[in-house]
């Protein structure tokens, strides 16, 4: 109903602005039209003019706005939808405004040179400005299926609907490691009614055996055609399941995950639930400037934001996994579609197509590895973006596709226009060296005018942005990562203008290259450099005394800020292209009651038979960290005893590990002071390393560490905190630091 009633809202909104446009040009004067047109454009100049406004005239419309969006914030601190519409109107106002003034008064046209680059910038200044502020309308509205969720679990639980699933987990490249935990996880979920089946796109024998070790199907094919789509298409004529719940090599479910999602399919005009993807590493830009905990992983805005206000217009991008889809759908559509390298983002728009609905649960049921490397990172983003402008090449894309209402292709076309913002950085980050090298003037523009029409936008954007996506992205942290990829996701987007077809499909790398060294990635940082190097050489060139300007005297000034923030934002991206040492297991926070047995020859009392008791702080697969303490020892004795120690950790009552024990070797303690002075004996921090785990060991501790309901949270930091962080970042040179 929510949906209708917003569609036909949307529907009489354009009929009227049609209507008036329509009324306009019967009225218009067509025989005039030349002095019209200029008459038009004279007046609209003149109302952009700044000449003899006071100071503080000028920073009146900023100091205001400011104002308000602070008081805004201050009375809704959770944004409530009116309230995210309010700060979208004033948005709104301030950006249509200052784009008139661009248009009007800031473009120099009075040669070929400063006209193209004059031009070129207002586009993609304008492109930037539609994105943000199409990016704030469509965001102020959200869904909530949580409570949907509560409702449907009790028919599940209760074995009332509990429909057959196959879990599919479609495999190229990744290592058995990976895949058994990924098995181990997906056989853990509490729901009888399901069976897991490995695609392995590589017929390895070793995948095949893995398969026959934890019990589940194996399938395979005799060629890698259409990649992951094409696998699993391969498979669906052996699955037989009711529904079908897909999820990457790498990821784990919670125990949970069907019976959250599956409760939804009650509805027959459902055709897919999505969930986010959630990472238990960091990311690779995090790690890299050394802010982890501190800026939360870069798709959370998409995740977590973005998509539930996707779910209001009923256009939820389907994400390739992560997700249960109804089978009968799955085959009205024709399987997994192959046209684009995006299969998953068509496969939710033809379903959309159909009548199907795309519901989307903003809950954290599952985890993944982010990309580990800088280079699969963009490699990633990069298929993403080419996969998307593909779809404007193939029958059936978001403005040609049948059955769409306005609102769906009103927010898959923003999907597009997001990919767009790379050139538009990239003309950013170029124009005002063409200024600083080489004197052009492609914006006129005075420091009044400046404060006047740019500030108040600028200002109401960086102060709103953080607040409005509840603390998961910031306007500093969002041109970061805008330029971090722009200058190979400009060249993939015209390459695949000129050739939809011609970059197939890239599975994302998992693994370090070397775990020990940093990495530089050369071809991300060399054009990075180049214009930082440029920009630098600029600043220094125009800042000598006696500089005369082209155009008028504030130029100089307006460019120099210009370029000192991009080239802030060079270094911070180059410092993000040197990716630094990693482990090779996430480690968890974990405090379970433990004891270890241990023997060592580096001791002078015989420790065979003697336990330490204590507690684990973290965990991983590969070890953990204890602290434990001993009446018998100091500290230092203690310390000197377990170096190098062998033993067994035994996990004590009544934690999820209870009586489960672990043969282990310590690889590092130190001594503790002390919890208090009355404390008695010694304490030490221990390091340990597990040896190999067998496979009971293994379904215990893989579901512990991975697959508790309600254990994915998101990082939300102030966007002071991120500001500050964006600035620490500058000066921290973490990758250098870490190369020592």
């Amino acid at each position: 109903m929510l949906l209708k009633k917003q569609d036909s809202t949307t529907t009489l909104l354009l009929l009227a602005i049609l209507a008036f446009a329509a009324v306009q040009l019967w009225t218009f004067d067509w025989r005039n039209l030349l002095p019209n047109l200029l008459g038009t454009w004279n007046a609209g100049k003149a109302l952009f003019r700044t000449e003899g406004t006071s100071p503080e005239a000028l920073l009146l419309p900023a100091c205001l706005w400011a104002a308000i969006v602070l008081l805004i914030k201050e009375l809704w601190p959770q944004p409530t939808t009116l309230a995210r519409l309010l700060v979208t109107g004033g948005t709104l106002f301030f950006g249509v405004r200052y784009e008139l003034w661009r248009v009007f008064y800031s473009l120099n046209l009075d040669d070929p040179v400063n006209g193209i680059l004059s031009v070129s910038l207002f586009l993609a200044e304008f492109l930037m400005v539609f994105n943000t502020l199409a990016f704030f309308f469509h965001c102020s509205f959200t869904i909530n299926r949580s409570p949907e969720a509560d409702r449907y679990e009790q028919d599940v639980v209760s074995g009332r609907y509990q429909p057959w699933v196959d879990v599919i987990l479609p495999t190229y490249n990744e290592g058995v490691d990976i895949l058994r935990r990924s098995v181990i996880a997906c056989q853990a979920m509490d729901y009888p009614n399901k069976r897991i089946y490995l695609l392995d796109d590589t017929r390895r024998p070793h995948v095949r055996a893995l398969a026959a070790e934890l019990g589940c199907e194996y399938r395979d094919r005799p060629d890698n055609r259409h990649a992951k789509a094409g696998n699993i298409n391969h498979a669906l004529p052996t699955l037989t399941g009711e529904f079908i719940a897909v999820f990457d090599a790498d990821f784990t479910p919670c125990r949970n995950f069907l019976n959250r999602t599956i409760g939804f399919f009650q509805d027959p005009k459902t055709a897919m639930v999505q969930t986010p993807q959630h990472f238990f590493n960091e990311d690779p830009i995090t790690v890299n400037l050394g802010l982890e905990g501190i800026v939360n992983n870069e798709q959370s805005l998409f995740f977590r934001f973005i998509q539930p206000s996707r779910d209001w217009w009923d256009a939820v991008v389907c994400c390739g996994t992560c997700f249960v889809i109804r089978r009968s759908a799955l085959d009205e559509i024709g399987g997994i579609p192959t046209d684009t390298i995006t299969e998953d983002y068509m496969t939710s728009m033809k379903l959309q197509s159909l009548g199907y609905r795309v519901k989307y649960l903003n809950e954290a049921l599952s985890a993944g590895m982010s990309p580990e490397t800088i280079s699969a990172y963009v490699n990633q983003r990069l298929r993403w973006g080419q996969g998307t402008l593909q779809m404007l090449f193939v029958g059936g894309n978001c403005f040609t596709l049948p059955n769409l209402r306005l609102s769906q292709r009103f927010a898959h076309a923003l999907s597009i226009v997001y990919w767009f913002l790379a050139p538009s950085r990239v003309i950013c980050l170029l124009v005002p060296l063409t200024f600083l090298l080489f004197g052009t003037a492609p914006l006129r523009a005075t420091i009044n005018e400046i404060l006047y029409f740019y500030l108040p936008y600028y200002i109401g954007n960086a102060l709103s942005f953080a607040w409005f996506t509840e603390g998961r992205r910031s306007a500093f942290w969002s041109d970061v990562y805008e330029t971090i990829l722009a200058f190979p996701m400009a060249i993939t987007i015209v390459r695949t203008i000129i050739q939809p077809r011609g970059k197939t499909f890239k599975v994302t790398p998992k693994g370090i290259i070397d775990p020990h060294r940093i990495n530089p990635n050369w071809p991300l940082i060399r054009p990075l450099l180049v214009v930082a190097a440029l920009t630098l050489l600029g600043i220094l060139w125009r800042s000598r005394p006696l500089q005369d300007t082209v155009v008028n005297p504030d130029s100089l000034a307006v460019n120099i800020f210009w370029s000192v923030y991009n080239l802030g934002l060079l270094l911070i991206s180059i410092m993000v292209a040197i990716d630094v040492p990693q482990r090779r297991f996430t480690r968890f926070d974990r405090r379970e009651s433990c004891a270890l047995l241990a023997r060592s020859e580096n001791c002078q009392v015989k420790l065979d038979g003697k336990s330490f008791t204590g507690y684990t702080t973290d965990m991983s697969e590969g070890g953990a960290r204890l602290h434990l303490w001993s009446e018998d020892f100091s500290s230092q004795e203690l310390a000197a005893c377990l170096r190098g120690a062998k033993g067994y950790l035994s996990f004590l009552p009544p934690g999820e590990l209870a009586d489960l024990t672990l043969e282990v070797t310590v690889r590092w303690c130190v001594p503790l002071r002390p919890e208090s002075a009355q404390g008695k004996g010694g304490r030490v921090a221990v390091g340990l390393l597990f040896s190999e785990l067998s496979l009971a060991q293994q379904r215990r501790l893989i579901p512990y560490l991975y697959c508790q309901p309600s254990q994915w949270q998101e990082v939300r930091a102030p966007e002071l905190k991120t500001a500050w962080a964006m600035l620490q970042s500058l000066f921290r040179l973490h990758p250098l630091a870490e190369s020592r």
